[in-house]
């Protein structure tokens, strides 16, 4: 009888199991966060002295490597990447025009940038300032390339589409400006501005974040 009851009892307990709440698993760990991926180098080109360096503009830990900025002024002036060879003119480059073309190469995957022309000491406008680039980037079309810099708050954006000419100007001030010219080379009368209805509230969101490659 006892035998008989047990049975039962253990009958009992085991049905109760199959429907019983399992138990609470731990919660996940939270995902721990990305870590930076590290910017390759690019192969930067000065048209005009065939110049030639590689350029790794950002450390592993994603900040701005100033020697490398350095060489890329040199490489857009004197074309010489070597620190010997700096003079104050090589480097009169604004820092933001070599981040934002470094960004655009970045964010196409350009395996080269070529340079066109910088700074112009004694020039007027903004490369005898030293705050402007005309420049290119290999296996991508000017258009392209101009319009994925109008993008960019306080950036001047002008492409020259003349057969001979191609390439994208680029500068920094506090109020975006862009346009278009269909001139031929050293020329500028058939610059025309570009409707921009969003520049203020791109320009007023600013930040030096904004410069950073995405």
């Amino acid at each position: 009888m006892r035998a008989t009851a047990f049975l039962a009892m253990a009958i009992l307990l085991a049905a109760s199991a199959v429907g019983a709440t399992p138990p609470i698993a731990a919660p996940l760990a939270k995902p721990t966060r990305v870590a930076h991926v590290a910017l390759g180098a690019i192969a930067v080109l000065n048209r005009n002295t065939n110049a030639r360096g590689v350029i790794r503009l950002y450390d592993d830990r994603g900040q701005l490597d100033r020697e490398q900025a350095r060489a890329f002024m040199r490489l857009a002036g004197s074309g010489s990447a070597a620190p010997a060879d700096a003079s104050e003119d090589d480097e009169r480059l604004d820092v933001r025009v070599v981040q934002l073309a470094m960004r655009a190469a970045y964010h196409f995957e350009a395996s080269s940038l070529v340079i066109v022309s910088a700074t112009r000491p004694g020039a007027k406008g903004k490369h005898g300032t030293g705050e402007a680039l005309d420049f290119a980037l290999e296996g991508v079309k000017a258009p392209l390339l101009a319009a994925y810099l109008r993008g960019l708050p306080r950036a001047g954006v002008g492409i020259y589409t003349h057969p001979k000419t191609q390439y994208v100007h680029l500068d920094v001030r506090e109020h975006s400006y862009h346009w278009i010219d269909g001139s031929p080379p050293g020329v500028s009368w058939r610059e025309q501005l570009l409707s921009d209805p969003k520049q203020a509230a791109r320009d007023s969101a600013w930040s030096p974040r904004s410069d950073l490659p995405e």
